[in-house]
């Protein structure tokens, strides 16, 4: 009766539930999740994301706090110093006109549309509730922008007040920004890179933090340095000629592989929008007014054509890698993926008719060789009984042929 009861329920389908030792019941009802009536705790998800740790949900909160404060700050600096500060930040820019100089009214744009931004990254970072946002904004950006924005104000009080010494520890604090601002970049470009499944994070994360570093790297710093090296207009203004060369062609280079590497099309445009300010700045009034030399010119065209040579170049290699792999470039249609699906399944179907065939051809095969042994041995058996029936009528034919000859 056991072996039978046994047979049956090793005979049951997978759907029907079995009991099984109530110890192991015990055991897996420990390790099940409890759904109690407990508010979660911050950072967990009812949809499946990863939850956010201690340390990272106190980070964001830090960022919460910090990075919209140092924003209204900054914001708030620099409209005193452009409007309510003599002398003002632009007038500060014109006493001293270098060949890193820009246009003022391109700056004056390109640091409008950046506010807008910084204050959509921190209407992001109170508002977003999505775990990936979360952690791209702790690990890839963190309280490290906040100290930017804390030291950008450091910088337009130290450019208003027009001194010597202030213009040296402006250009510090810029290069400070300028280091903090590059680490910020390399994490989001190597660990949090932009999704097309979350816009938001590309155009109020990565687009703020890029823009702010291509300012600073490309304009504002190299600007502030000739200041405080007085090559500038109408001192020593021809000795800026070969650095602000070098540095515009080695920046262009440095961008242009950077543009390469990742395809940032923010990089490019920014760049580019930059360079186009500093060609359009093309007098310096103070010194009589200079024309900007062909030499420094042409740098600037070659820097631009760099940029967007990488950024072209580096679509085409990505598609050409897509190409490679054998991967779809252009997204599917509902109904192409209907269909991929359907040929999938077809596929899956054939190759399991062809196993069940094939299982079949090999069971005869496997016969056949047994066959062949009953054929022999009964062949051999009916050679062994045809010699004995022949030996005996050989014998009665003897026996009659001598019966005559005896009688």
């Amino acid at each position: 009766m056991t072996a039978r009861s046994s047979e049956s329920h090793r005979e049951q389908p997978d759907y029907i539930y079995s009991p099984e030792d109530p110890e192991q019941e015990m055991s897996r009802s420990n390790h099940l999740p409890s759904f109690s009536s407990h508010p979660r705790s911050a950072g967990e998800s009812s949809t499946g994301q990863v939850a956010l740790t201690e340390s990272e949900v106190k980070s964001h909160v830090r960022i919460q706090v910090l990075t919209p404060l140092s924003v209204l700050l900054q914001l708030t600096t620099m409209i005193i110093c452009s409007f309510l500060v003599h002398p003002s930040l632009g007038s500060v820019g014109r006493l001293h006109p270098t060949y890193m100089s820009p246009n003022e009214n391109f700056i004056l744009f390109y640091w409008a549309v950046l506010y807008l931004l910084l204050i959509g990254f921190s209407t992001l970072a109170v508002l977003s509730r999505q775990s990936e946002t979360k952690k791209a904004l702790v690990h890839g950006v963190g309280t490290r922008l906040a100290l930017a924005n804390y030291l950008m104000v450091l910088w337009a009080i130290f450019w208003v007040l027009n001194r010597t010494i202030t213009f040296e520890l402006a250009t510090g604090c810029l290069g400070v920004i300028a280091l903090l601002l590059l680490y910020n970049s390399i994490v989001l470009a190597v660990w949090y890179k932009p999704s097309s499944r979350h816009p938001l994070d590309w155009l109020f994360i990565h687009v703020p933090v890029k823009m702010f570093l291509v300012v600073i790297l490309q304009v504002d710093l190299w600007q502030q340095l000739f200041m405080a090296l007085a090559w500038e207009a109408p001192y020593d203004l021809n000795k800026g000629l070969w650095p602000a060369f070098g540095i515009t062609t080695g920046l262009g280079v440095l961008s242009s592989l950077w543009i390469f590497a990742t395809g940032d099309f923010t990089w490019t445009v920014a760049g580019i929008y930059l360079n186009a300010g500093l060609l359009m700045h093309k007098k310096i009034t103070v010194a009589g007014d200079v024309s900007r030399p062909a030499v420094h010119t042409a740098a600037i065209i070659l820097s631009m054509a760099l940029q967007l040579t990488a950024l072209v170049s580096s679509l085409a290699w990505s598609r050409i890698e897509a190409r490679r792999e054998g991967r779809i470039a252009l997204p599917l249609s509902p109904e192409e993926e209907a269909a991929a699906i359907r040929a999938e399944a077809e596929r899956e179907a054939a190759r399991a008719r062809s196993r069940v065939s094939v299982v079949n051809e090999e069971a005869p095969v496997a016969a056949e060789p047994r066959d062949e042994e009953e054929a022999i041995e009964s062949n051999g058996k009916s050679s062994q009984s045809k010699p004995s029936t022949n030996s005996s009528s050989s014998k009665v034919g003897v026996t009659r042929t001598i019966g005559p000859s005896q009688g």
